[in-house]
């Protein structure tokens, strides 16, 4: 009986150590984009628009682009690009897919090795450029432990949230 508790107590510390590991090592990163405008309450999109995150002493750790269509900021790996592209393409092929694939798993790697060290961003569109914008970074992780149940709403392979608002005054741009 001691030896089938120390079996399953060893299982359940892989199965559990497996979870927190993976989403230690792997992320994803949601980035809000939005300019205000003084006159008017309602903030809108800044679609094209390139935003550089920083750390704390101005360094470059990663940059993005924002949606034309949506509010929403795709992330440029220094080395695949920007798996968005290659995910448009995903639906229609498998050869796609597997490419999409393994892009997202070196954006998902590499984003926990900078996301949480973000403390400002520079934007800049056609017209106008804003510089060091602070910012605030969240991150989740509170699911690693529950990866291993077999429910389409629970489990799968638990991943490291981050996510950021980022609100510009529109006349607060350098020309």
């Amino acid at each position: 009986m001691r030896k089938l508790i120390i079996i399953v107590a060893i299982i359940v510390c892989i199965i559990l150590g497996y979870g927190y590991w993976h989403s230690s090592t792997h992320a994803s990163f949601h980035i809000r984009l939005n300019i205000k405008n003084v006159a008017k309450d309602k903030p809108k999109t800044i679609p094209k628009a390139e935003i550089s995150f920083l750390d704390s002493e101005g360094r470059v750790l990663a940059k993005g682009i924002s949606d034309e269509q949506y509010n929403y900021v795709h992330l440029i790996h220094p080395e695949v690009g920007d798996c968005h592209e290659i995910e448009k393409s995903a639906p229609y092929s498998k050869a796609a897919r597997n490419s999409w694939q393994e892009c997202f798993e070196q954006l998902s790697t590499w984003i926990p090795k900078w996301a949480g060290k973000v403390r400002k961003v520079d934007l800049k569109n056609q017209s106008c450029v804003w510089r060091n914008i602070p910012v605030t970074v969240s991150k989740y992780n509170s699911e690693w432990f529950l990866w291993w149940v077999p429910h389409p709403h629970i489990g799968g392979k638990p991943y490291t949230y981050f996510s950021s608002s980022i609100t510009v005054e529109e006349n607060d741009c350098e020309k």
